[in-house]
């Protein structure tokens, strides 16, 4: 009676484990997965002289005007890629130098859900944490008279 007792709580605990393992394999992604973002980086060419404003650059305007003063006049844009990646992939753009500008998102902070982004330009490599649709600058490399500027924009990803 013994041994018919061990077997059954045998069967029934790998039944159990089968279960589970079916469970586990079987079950979508967690909620705690990185969802997806889109990223789009914008090689900005700033400069004193005649005032300039490249159309595309219009929904960024009180942005660049609040960073940047009166520093510059001139903004056009010389680059720019944007792309929907997962975390962990970059974005790149090249430089006017021929230098690689890469944006790279990382997921979000589990605290306050930032978006983690990390940049990468030559030897230069930094963390940086945005809102949800926030833009940063990278600004600092001299070109053709005037200032590189590169805007990083992230957002997750609504589908």
């Amino acid at each position: 009676m013994r041994c018919d007792g061990a077997r059954v709580l045998r069967a029934v605990l790998a039944w159990l484990v089968a279960a589970m393992v079916v469970v586990v394999l079987g079950a979508p992604a967690t909620a705690s997965a990185d969802p997806k973002a889109v990223v789009s980086v914008t090689v900005i060419h700033a400069k004193k002289g005649p005032p300039h404003l490249n159309a595309a650059l219009k929904p960024m305007w009180d942005t660049l005007r609040q960073t940047f003063g009166e520093k510059f006049a001139y903004y056009e844009i010389l680059n720019q890629a944007s792309q929907k990646v997962d975390s962990g992939a970059p974005v790149d753009v090249k430089l006017p130098n021929g230098q690689r500008f890469a944006a790279i998102y990382n997921g979000i902070t589990p605290d306050k859900g930032l978006l983690r982004v990390n940049v990468e330009m030559g030897e230069f490599r930094t963390k940086v944490r945005i809102h949800d649709g926030g833009v940063f600058f990278q600004a600092g490399q001299k070109h053709d008279g005037g200032t590189l500027i590169v805007a990083v924009r992230a957002m997750l990803d609504k589908n």
